[in-house]
């Protein structure tokens, strides 16, 4: 007689895991001199923004880009909050907006 073994190890990590977070979206206020510098594949660093841990922004070379909004946001905020790291990498780029997807490090 064959039985299930009665263990169980799930391959996928839950979707609420800051280690698989990740979501594409458009960068909100894009700066234009720091845009006409972008290359799609670029990948920008996403940190906090200067005013606390409520903005979160994309940085090219130390320069904003642009501000993360998108329904994730309180996650990833806290997950960023926890010390884990995300990047943004340019997927598109049309008249001055950026389209990125932002991912765990």
């Amino acid at each position: 007689m064959s039985g299930s073994g009665g263990s169980y190890l799930g391959s996928a990590a839950p979707s609420s895991s800051c280690a698989t977070l990740q979501f594409d979206t458009q960068l909100a206020s894009p700066k234009p001199q720091v845009v006409a510098q972008l290359n799609v594949n670029d990948v920008l660093d996403v940190v906090f923004g200067a005013g606390g841990n409520q903005v979160v922004v994309a940085l090219w070379k130390g320069a904003e880009a642009g501000g993360i909004v998108d329904p994730h946001l309180n996650q990833l905020r806290n997950c960023m909050n926890q010390n884990e790291q995300y990047v943004a990498r340019v997927l598109q780029i049309s008249n001055g907006q950026v389209r990125v997807r932002v991912y765990h490090i």
